[in-house]
Formats: C-alpha cells, sequence, structure tokens
C-alpha cells in the first residue's frame, strides 16, 4: 500500500489504494448510518487499542506518528490572542488530553475534552486533573446552545465520515456564544481510506479546503483565515472561524 504521508492526527494516502477496502466509499449518498456508525467504531477501537504506543504519559508521541507538540501548542497560544482567559473552550477529540488540553489550562482556560475513546478518555481524567473530560461520539453528541467561547479540533474531525463532518457543523455553530471561534484542522483535498496504524486499523476521511469554507459560511461559521500545513508530499488545512 502506497502511502503519501500520516498527519498528527490523520493521514493522507493514495484514493487508489484503498480501493480494495470493504468500507470504501465510492459516493456520499451511499453511505448509510449504520456504516458510518462502524468506520466511527473503528476509530474508536483503534485508539482504545494504541493508545500507549500513540503518546505516553509524559505527552511524547510515537516517533512514527510524526507529531510536533510545539505546532499544537503555537495553535492554542494564537486561540490565546482572540479568545480571554476563563473563556470555555471545548477541544473535540481530545484524546489523552495531552498535548491540547493540557495547553488549553495551562492557558487559564476552562477546558471541555471530549474523546470517542473510553481508553483516551480515562487517560486524560488522570493526566490533566484541571479539564473536564466527556467520553462520547462527537457525531452524535450535543450540548446547550451558547455553551463554549472557542471549539478546537486538531486532527479530529477528519476521523468522523464526511457527511457526519458536515452535520456537525451546525451543532458546532450552536455551541458557540455569539462571535465564539472554531480552530480546527481539515482537509486539505478529498481523501477517504481506511489502513494500519501502529498495529490497528483506522479510518480517515475529508473534503477538499474548498468544500469545507462553504459548509463553514453556510452555518454561519464565517472563515477568517486558513493556512496549508504541509506534512510531507501532502498536508491539512488549519483554518479559523468566526460564528455570526
Amino acid at each position: 500500500m502506497t502511502t503519501k504521508r500520516r498527519g498528527p492526527r490523520g493521514r493522507e494516502s493514495d484514493a487508489e489504494s484503498s480501493k480494495d477496502l470493504p468500507l470504501f466509499r465510492s459516493t456520499l449518498e451511499q453511505e448509510t448510518p449504520e456504516v458510518r456508525k462502524r468506520w466511527r467504531d473503528l476509530v474508536r477501537d483503534g485508539y482504545d487499542a494504541i493508545s500507549f504506543a500513540y503518546r505516553d504519559d509524559e505527552g511524547r508521541p510515537n516517533s512514527t506518528t510524526d507529531e510536533h507538540t510545539d505546532q499544537y501548542r503555537a495553535w492554542v497560544d494564537e486561540l490565546a490572542l482572540m479568545v480571554e482567559p476563563g473563556s470555555r473552550v471545548l477541544d473535540l477529540g481530545c484524546g489523552a488530553g495531552l498535548p491540547t488540553t493540557k495547553e488549553l489550562v495551562t492557558r487559564g482556560f476552562s477546558a471541555v475534552g471530549l474523546d470517542i475513546s473510553p481508553v483516551q478518555i480515562e487517560r486524560a481524567q488522570r493526566l490533566v486533573p484541571g479539564a473536564e473530560f466527556i467520553c462520547a461520539d462527537m457525531a452524535t453528541w450535543d450540548t446547550e446552545p451558547s455553551s463554549f467561547d472557542a471549539v478546537v479540533a486538531f486532527y479530529s474531525l477528519i476521523h468522523v465520515p464526511v457527511r457526519d463532518q458536515r452535520d456537525l457543523l451546525p451543532r458546532i455553530r450552536r455551541w458557540l456564544r455569539p462571535d465564539g471561534v472554531l480552530l480546527a484542522v481539515v482537509g486539505h483535498r478529498n481523501w477517504m481510506g481506511i489502513e494500519d496504524y501502529l498495529g490497528a486499523q483506522m479510518f480517515w476521511d475529508h473534503a477538499d479546503v474548498a468544500t469545507y469554507l462553504q459548509w463553514f459560511q453556510d452555518v454561519r461559521l464565517m472563515p477568517v483565515w486558513n493556512r496549508y500545513i504541509p506534512e510531507g508530499a501532502s498536508g491539512h488545512v488549519l483554518v479559523l472561524a468566526r460564528a455570526v
């Protein structure tokens, strides 16, 4: 299988390499709720299995994941320039709470981490005691309107089927208070795949950046800027949007 590049919480590979996979999506319309749940369950089971291999208790990533902790810290620093200390921030796909949720707490935010993996959440509760954690599927979870000043999603949306991502965006908009901020990593181009990752199967799915920017605008999450994040021969895109 030919792999172009693995991102910190995601991966881009040749679409051709995924055509032999039994769950390969040929068109968006063919995805049933049952199939999409199977893909999300694959992510949950995958991170349950690789949690300790993915990141140790000190927050250090496995050398094969190509993660850059300083990059996450820099993104939280950028968020801190736009959101007041003490603001309530949701970390979607928080994993074991390291490094993002911990950085949010360190910067004085009231942090809430949400992740589908029970193993990751159990570790997060131990490793980042200053935050609140919820074990739930972001594709189905909901909360009260205007509950957060900001939402961050670093390499987590792309673990969710594209159709579920699109359905999630209006809920994120409802969760945000007026002028709230969404800072999220999305895909740079269309790609979907299920591949081996640190010894477990893992699922990724994303649209192209122009599609994401239109989806954001459609639900009144107005893009302020977007930035290409290169990863070898490929990459992802970091988007800042405001709730209007």
